[in-house]
């Protein structure tokens, strides 16, 4: 009986013995080379990293949209939207008020034959010959006549009353001008009942 006990004893620590090396042998690796062990965690991290958002200084801006439409100089007289026709400046067309004379067609429902000239024979007659045509003319629905007279020794006083006035004073003067102040622009014609009457005919409709 004694020498069965002897034999399994033997039997139990021959049975611990592998185990023991293989916990020895398996922490001398992990502590040679424990990164080899964690290379799961490793793989997990570098996931999760490409998982997180770049801080935002090292997030490209995106660059503003830059308006590219070109100004448009407010002093300017540009090309009008018909043959001939230019633009009144903004600038004019801001500075119009009640008091002035340029209102009555500047601020009008109606296009105006605007007729510069000196107060003379030659500007009454004209500006009569005008008015008499225009009043017999289909004209009527869509135009109205207005004639500016200047005292020639007093030109400058009489167009400097106000910016827009000084301004038909240097486009119109011993001229016409064909006025649209819903559109804002004007057209230069010569100072004729024909030019005038025959253009602004021509633009009943189109303009």
């Amino acid at each position: 009986m004694a020498g069965n006990k002897t034999n399994n004893s033997k039997k139990k620590k021959g049975n611990f013995l592998p185990i023991l090396v293989v916990v020895i042998v398996g922490f001398l690796a992990y502590q040679a080379n424990p990164s080899y062990w964690q290379q799961g965690k490793l793989f997990e991290d570098l996931k999760n990293a490409g998982k997180q958002e770049a801080p935002t200084e090292q997030v490209s801006k995106v660059p503003e949209k830059v308006d590219t439409t070109p100004k448009v100089d407010p002093d300017a007289s540009l090309d009008g939207s018909v043959k001939g026709s230019k633009t009144i400046p903004i600038n004019v067309n801001k500075s119009v008020n009640n008091a002035e004379p340029t209102y009555a067609f500047m601020r009008s429902k109606f296009k105006t034959i605007y007729l510069v000239y000196p107060d003379n024979s030659t500007g009454a007659g004209l500006a009569k010959k005008i008015y008499d045509e225009f009043n017999n003319s289909d004209l009527k629905d869509d135009w109205r006549f207005i004639s500016f007279l200047y005292p020639q020794n007093k030109k400058k006083d009489a167009c400097s009353v106000s910016k827009s006035q000084q301004f038909f004073c240097d486009m119109c003067d011993k001229k016409i001008c064909l006025i649209n102040p819903k559109k804002q622009e004007y057209i230069v014609v010569g100072p004729t009942a024909q030019a005038s009457l025959g253009r602004a005919r021509t633009l009943k409709g189109d303009w």
